[in-house]
């Protein structure tokens, strides 16, 4: 039975390396629309536009383009790597890393609904948290896919080492990260920074 009309352009439309970045380009756009509708700022309320914003306290926490939190993207695309590749061995890694920036377009909408936002931000001993800004979910978007990307390039030993030394440095440096963010999310106190 030969495919439909519909299947047969997806898969043109996939097939080749231009169209895949258009793929790419339209996920994180569409992501980006997404939240200017659902009224995220395009930039920091601040007034000043940088790429990094290292105070998890600062107004430009999570509105600046990386802040530690970007590292905790990276994790995420070395994790969405991992399973992704186990999950689908027989699709190409181009398709592997759509399907992990697309996960990471759903993140970034779900973490910006005023829910997500009340849980993170009345955390025992969380930072104020207030959502981010359209840039700043675009650059962890980017974060995710350097994350499956370097997940793709490194040996599995050299990527949990990766992961163990990001998720220190963030407890170290701004006390938080994976672990402990879901300590305070399950209501044990963390002192903050």
């Amino acid at each position: 039975m030969a495919p439909r009309p519909l299947v047969r352009a997806q898969n043109a439309l996939l097939a080749g390396p231009g169209g895949q970045v258009l793929v790419g380009t339209a996920i994180v756009l569409v992501m980006a629309a997404a939240l200017d509708l659902m009224g995220r700022p395009l930039v920091c309320d601040c007034g000043a536009i940088r790429l990094w914003d290292g105070d998890p306290h600062s107004p430009g926490s999570s509105q600046q383009f990386a802040d530690w939190y970007s590292a905790l993207h990276v994790i995420y695309g070395v994790g969405l790597f991992l399973a992704l590749v186990r999950a689908r061995p027989h699709w190409p890694t181009s398709w592997l890393l759509l399907t992990a920036l697309a996960s990471s377009a759903v993140w970034e909408l779900m973490e910006n609904t005023p829910w997500i936002i009340a849980l993170f931000g009345q955390a025992v001993g969380a930072p104020d948290y207030h959502g981010d800004s359209v840039l700043n979910a675009v650059g962890d978007t980017v974060f995710v896919a350097a994350g499956f990307l370097v997940a793709r390039a490194l040996p599995l030993r050299w990527t949990i080492a990766l992961v163990l030394v990001l998720e220190l440095a963030i407890a170290f440096a701004i006390r938080d990260g994976f672990v402990l963010g879901t300590l305070r999310l399950l209501g044990v106190s963390v002192p903050p920074v």
